[in-house]
């Protein structure tokens, strides 16, 4: 058995950030980072679907410890892998993961303030502080629907999550299904890679919104005119200022957020295309996740006249519902038929069965833990869960600006204990009651299908997972230690 004092499970952007802090602000703490993959990236090492990109911008979605250096700001994964291999080599890291290594079972012993856990391969590890760094959603298995008559089509089907070498799309008619981040990747780049056509279907529209994907004239004024790092901190600024700013625009007035976006969506899309019925959505602006389109790459793929090559543009979006799939495709409720050689199904993600352990099977002195009994404290811990924290970056901004905030938030509580001898830390909820407020503070399809099997929270306050930067600071960034820990619900012993 490996005895460590922390254990992280996920070799992610947040199991790297976490093991970043640990390293700098914990240095007399041992740890060791399980990753169950054969290499560290997580969500960027998982898929290679075509076009998989990032979508926000890498001023903010690199780490705070680590300058995005890079010219693009809305980058392809291949990018965002080789920056998270450079942090973790300049860092050191690598000698703290361990691949390979499967979790099966976390067991928590009160008479010893202890974590045991068991991997698959059936090694054992000893800590007295658990984080999951595994995110929100299942890597085993994306998200798709029942589709009648799937067995008739005589073509290929593919989910993003699932998508390797083996797929060919060059010369194909494509149709996807989704209108997601995913979908608005794929569209353009399965164009640009070849293909004969692609259909973007969609039951309704999504939010979508351009910006350019190597910087704007602000961007490149700034990093000419000051030193490199300090030019990169006020570009990061600048980034954070955007979303934060946007956002809040988004939820005060979201008529005029709605008419902005359409405006933009007008002046890209082709002459005559029918944006009102592909290209507005029923609910507000950040209702659901807005899907960055880099350069306005979604829209010129649209058909049309590419003015700027001179070439006939190969994709389509079409509003309508599936009602069976059919040897050459897929028949519409409307009586349409779209005919297909290819079928990617990009509908969307599986969350964690229970969160944040997924298949991993935690009990606390035998008692087995049950995600919709327990609530979320202050988006870091569950409750009546010892020494366990966990990470969930914002829906609304870049993942790893929170990623970043709770592996700080999780060291300062690590050094706290120590200072006033206790080993063992518990939310305990009392009183508090779940109320109605959606995880991540989206209505996703995929975060509703989920709604009943995840820990509960407030809207507010100290059980509420809120999605704000501004809130987060001053909570659990900004007070002195003593303020923080010691005030609200933890209990320490």
């Amino acid at each position: 058995m490996t005895e460590v004092d922390v254990v992280v499970l996920g070799a992610g952007i947040s199991g790297v950030s976490m093991a970043y802090h640990l390293k700098t602000k914990c240095p007399d703490k041992t740890f060791v980072v399980l990753e169950s993959r054969g290499e560290i990236g997580g969500t960027w090492s998982l898929f290679n679907y075509p076009g998989i990109r990032s979508d926000s911008d890498m001023h903010t979605f690199g780490f705070g410890w680590k300058p995005w250096n890079r010219t693009s700001v809305i980058s392809p994964g291949s990018d965002i892998m080789a920056y998270l291999r450079e942090a973790v080599a300049e860092q050191e890291l690598d000698q703290y993961i361990h691949m390979g290594k499967h979790v099966a079972t976390a067991a928590f012993d009160s008479s010893a303030d202890r974590w045991t856990l068991t991997t698959r391969d059936g090694t054992q590890y000893a800590c007295k502080w658990l984080h999951m760094a595994t995110g929100y959603y299942r890597y085993d298995e994306g998200y798709t629907p029942e589709f009648d008559g799937v067995e008739r089509f005589k073509g290929e089907i593919v989910h993003p999550q699932k998508w390797s070498d083996k797929v060919e799309y060059e010369g194909k008619r494509i149709v996807v299904i989704g209108s997601g981040a995913t979908a608005v990747t794929l569209v353009p780049s399965l164009v640009e890679g070849g293909a004969e056509h692609v259909t973007m279907l969609q039951r309704s529209p999504g939010y979508y919104f351009s910006l350019p994907g190597k910087g704007d004239i602000i961007d490149h004024a700034i990093n000419k005119v000051l030193p490199e790092r300090l030019s990169h901190w006020v570009v990061r600024m600048k980034y954070i200022a955007f979303q934060q700013a946007q956002f809040m625009f988004a939820k005060a007035l979201p008529k005029v957020t709605k008419w902005i976006f359409a405006a933009q969506t007008n002046l890209l899309t082709p002459k005559g295309f029918d944006t009102a019925t592909h290209f507005t959505p029923r609910y507000n602006v950040w209702d659901e996740r807005v899907c960055v389109v880099p350069d306005a790459d979604f829209f010129r793929a649209l058909e049309g006249t590419d003015e700027a090559k001179g070439t006939k543009r190969r994709a389509a979006v079409v509003t309508d519902h599936i009602d069976t799939f059919t040897e050459k495709g897929i028949m519409l409720k409307s009586g349409r038929e779209l005919e297909a050689d290819l079928i990617v199904t990009a509908t969307g993600l599986n969350l964690l069965h229970n969160f944040p352990c997924n298949a991993m099977e935690i009990t606390v002195d035998g008692v087995q833990y049950d995600a919709p009994q327990a609530m979320v404290h202050r988006g870091v811990q569950v409750s009546d869960v010892p020494n366990l924290s966990f990470t969930v970056g914002y829906a609304n901004a870049s993942w790893t600006l929170r990623a970043d905030i709770i592996s700080s938030y999780v060291c300062r509580l690590l050094g706290h204990m120590d200072s006033k001898g206790y080993t063992r830390c518990v939310p305990e909820r009392g009183d508090a009651k779940p109320e109605d407020a959606s995880f991540l503070g989206l209505q996703s399809g995929y975060l509703r299908r989920a709604a009943g099997r995840m820990p509960g929270q407030t809207r507010t306050g100290e059980w509420a997972m809120e999605q704000s930067l501004t809130k987060d600071l001053l909570r659990l960034k900004l007070k002195r230690n003593s303020a923080l820990f010691e005030s609200c619900a933890l209990k320490f012993t």
